[in-house]
């Protein structure tokens, strides 16, 4: 497929959210657990130095789906992920819960 409007509307939601916060030339990041996957993306002070933020959870079928689909690519490694602020009680605050790298493929732009 390759119009967004045909996807899902929690893939064109995960679409869009990358589409905006990757325009900063800053990385993009998602936390996955066994059923969820945290979107964490930089905030929009502090220029290219700024810090991130957790911006919303997805469920993980809903990445999943992106990535087969082809409007998203994941880095092929874990990685620290930066500090970031949001609920310091949500599960992907755990600092041994590494992330991968996310971003847009030219499929979705």
């Amino acid at each position: 497929m390759s119009k967004t409007s045909a996807y899902r509307p929690a893939v064109r939601d995960l679409i869009d959210r990358l589409r905006f916060r990757s325009s900063f030339g800053r990385p993009c990041y998602i936390k996955r657990n066994q059923r969820h996957a945290a979107l964490i993306v930089p905030e929009l002070r502090d220029g290219t130095d700024g810090p991130y933020a957790h911006l919303k959870t997805f469920e993980r079928a809903t990445v999943h789906e992106a990535v087969v689909l082809g409007a998203i690519a994941l880095g092929p490694d874990l990685v620290d992920v930066p500090a970031f602020s949001g609920n310091r009680n949500h599960w992907a605050f755990d600092n041994n819960h590494l992330g991968r790298t996310i971003q847009l493929t030219e499929r979705a732009l």
